[in-house]
């Protein structure tokens, strides 16, 4: 450990490194959040922070961004094209509404363009699984790990589909499985992959309608099955702060000079770190995908 600290390549923003300790090998990660509160989109953040090796920032311009390590980010809801603009719109820091409508001012069309380039040259590879079984997530990491070396693998969502369902009652000679009993099995799945491959998989799942009434945010949340949090290394859940949060932090925003908060991210779980149970309190920009903590 004195010559490799149990450490992983950063994830996008600051305090998270300290928390997560990075996106480290043989570990399963899950990060999940209602509809709409930016899952895809602090994803793509991470994928591209990890494999692309130069990135736009508003106050110094392009920075470079450390190694290009060889990435796969699943996508099973969004199309190609809808997580390409969110990529590009992230590593350019223009909104991706002005890339859809080409209206570009100053030298932002310039920046997109590098972007294109970056994201041409670097080692992510995207692939789509609308609808997909045990074995299709399995394969595609594999091809991927055998093809392409690769060694961080991004899955847009745990969730289960009809390919899914027809699959596990076939295995299991006609049984029909609870939702929850084939949730925590692609979960028991991935984190098998991780060990066996030597990767870091970083998945998400919805919440159920709880989250909203709740004043803890941990495993009881997620939608489905709790007990996928079993098998996780780092367990966090995002929200959409709520003015009673804002009435609650007006001293600390006050007395620290922050802006105000738009998004919380609760660590519930942590194994092999010293921080959990706590809150990071972040400001979010989801037309260029940053989502980046302010203070715990």
């Amino acid at each position: 450990l004195k010559e490799t600290p149990e450490v992983g390549v950063p994830l996008y923003g600051p305090l998270i490194n300290t928390i997560t300790r990075g996106a480290r090998l043989k570990k399963f990660y899950l990060r999940s959040a209602p509809t709409g509160c930016g899952k895809s989109r602090s994803m793509i953040a991470d994928a591209c922070n990890i494999s692309c090796n130069e990135i736009y920032d508003e106050q110094l311009g392009w920075i470079k961004n450390g190694a290009a390590e060889p990435t796969l980010y699943i996508t099973t809801e969004q199309e190609l094209e809808e997580v390409q603009t969110m990529m590009l719109a992230f590593l350019s820091n223009v909104n991706e509404d002005t890339i859809l409508n080409g209206t570009y001012s100053g030298d932002e069309e310039a920046r997109v363009d590098k972007a294109i380039e970056i994201l041409e040259n670097s080692p992510l590879y995207i692939e789509e699984l609308p609808d997909f079984s045990l074995r299709d997530i399995e394969n595609t990491i594999k091809r991927n790990v055998r093809d392409n070396n690769v060694t961080y693998v991004f899955h847009d969502y745990i969730h289960t589909s009809l390919k899914i369902l027809e699959e596990i009652t076939k295995r299991t000679g006609g049984v029909k499985l609870r939702e929850d009993n084939i949730l925590f099995m692609i979960s028991i799945r991935l984190k098998d992959l991780c060990n066996q491959y030597g990767i870091f998989i970083l998945t998400a799942t919805q919440l159920n309608g709880d989250y909203k009434e709740a004043k803890e945010y941990d495993q009881n949340l997620l939608r489905g099955a709790k007990s996928i949090a079993d098998k996780v290394d780092v367990g966090m859940i995002m929200l959409e702060v709520s003015q009673e949060d804002i009435d609650s932090l007006s001293d600390v925003i006050h007395r620290g000079g922050y802006e105000i908060p738009d998004v919380k991210i609760s660590v519930y779980k942590n194994r092999r770190g010293r921080w959990k149970n706590v809150l990071l309190w972040c400001k979010s920009d989801r037309g260029i995908c940053r989502i980046e903590p302010m203070f715990v």
